[in-house]
């Protein structure tokens, strides 16, 4: 009796190691199987028709359409004064730095007291020719060859007087164009950017901008070059994107003035955010379309493989296995790829 009752609890002690070794045991002994089968599960997307769009992201600048670039036209002068600072708003006409200048003025000073001089001069030479004259034969010891001594004394002093004038009056035209190139003005309304720092008290060089007058007023985003042209049409809506300024956020731009690019292409804004005002200087993205594809059979670009020349998605067979399908490609755009062959609307394609 003992001996059965002993098999018998060994035979229930070898049952509970099988279930516990093939599943297990809930607290109510329910006994739960695990699947000896891996579930592999894919995520498929659909081939279909749409739309496949190739577009081209192209750098703009936000720029004055009108500026003025100050420079002096000598070298070697010393700026004497600078009358505005960065960011000064400045009207046509006002004076915006000279050079030293007082000996220039004492210069212009004497060479018009000269020629005024020698013009009054010059004016009595007849005159006194005349009276000479008048005084020579009154004196009752005239003749023929005093009169004409007295004639080529009064030539010869007209021709010096004139080669003075004229040569002062050379003189004076290039030190009048000195003293206003020693002085820059303002040739149009704008504000003062990129002023040249310690330029008070510094020798000039020739050429060299000291600053640059902007108007504000009339702003445009630029691209530099014309090889996009012909992606554009006049009054075209064009999508563009600042992302790092305080005017960041997306625009629409309008070709401005196209019959006029020459060497910038110029855009002009027709909307943007909400109080978003570019400055000077931001940077935008503008995207334009370059080719596209309309209502086309059609895959993401994410879903399609590319090993060499060979183009190639994966499809799911009957038994739930990936299968390698070779597919020929045409255009492939943003966010869609062309499929010309090797698969059907609505089939499934694995991604990758």
């Amino acid at each position: 009796m003992k001996s059965k009752v002993l098999c018998g609890l060994m035979v229930i002690s070898l049952f509970a190691t099988f279930l516990s070794s093939c599943g297990k045991v809930d607290e109510d002994h329910t006994v739960v199987v695990d699947s000896e089968e891996a579930v592999i599960s894919y995520s498929l997307v659909t081939a279909q028709i749409d739309d496949v769009i190739l577009t081209q992201n192209i750098d703009c600048k936000y720029k004055q359409t009108n500026d003025q670039e100050v420079s002096f036209d000598v070298t070697g002068k010393f700026v004497d004064k600078v009358y505005v600072h960065e960011g000064d708003e400045v009207k046509k006409g006002d004076l915006l730095c000279e050079l030293s200048s007082a000996s220039l003025e004492e210069e212009i000073e004497r060479l018009t007291y000269q020629i005024k001089r020698n013009e009054l001069l010059l004016s009595y030479t007849e005159m006194d020719e005349a009276l000479d004259i008048q005084d020579v034969w009154v004196s009752g010891f005239g003749d023929a060859d005093t009169v004409k001594g007295i004639q080529d004394r009064y030539a010869r002093q007209r021709v010096l007087l004139n080669d003075s004038l004229e040569f002062d009056r050379e003189e004076l035209a290039i030190k009048k164009k000195e003293l206003a190139g020693s002085r820059l003005y303002a040739k149009m309304d704008g504000k003062v950017y990129k002023l040249k720092t310690n330029l008070e008290g510094s020798t000039t060089k020739e050429g060299t901008v000291i600053m640059t007058i902007v108007d504000n007023s009339n702003c445009l985003f630029t691209v530099e070059g014309i090889e996009y042209k012909d992606l554009f049409k006049e009054g075209q809506q064009v999508n563009m994107k600042v992302s790092y300024s305080s005017a960041s956020g997306e625009y629409i731009l309008i070709p401005y003035e196209m019959d006029k690019w020459e060497e910038n292409m110029l855009f002009e804004v027709f909307t943007g955010p909400d109080n978003a005002t570019p400055e000077v200087g931001t940077m935008g993205t503008i995207n334009v379309p370059v080719e596209s594809r309309s209502q086309v059979l059609s895959i993401p670009n994410d879903v399609l493989h590319i090993a060499g020349d060979k183009s190639y998605v994966y499809t799911l067979s009957a038994d739930n296995n990936r299968e390698i399908r070779y597919v020929e490609i045409g255009l492939k755009g943003d966010e869609r790829v062309e499929i010309l062959s090797g698969l059907s609307e609505g089939e499934k394609v694995v991604k990758k």
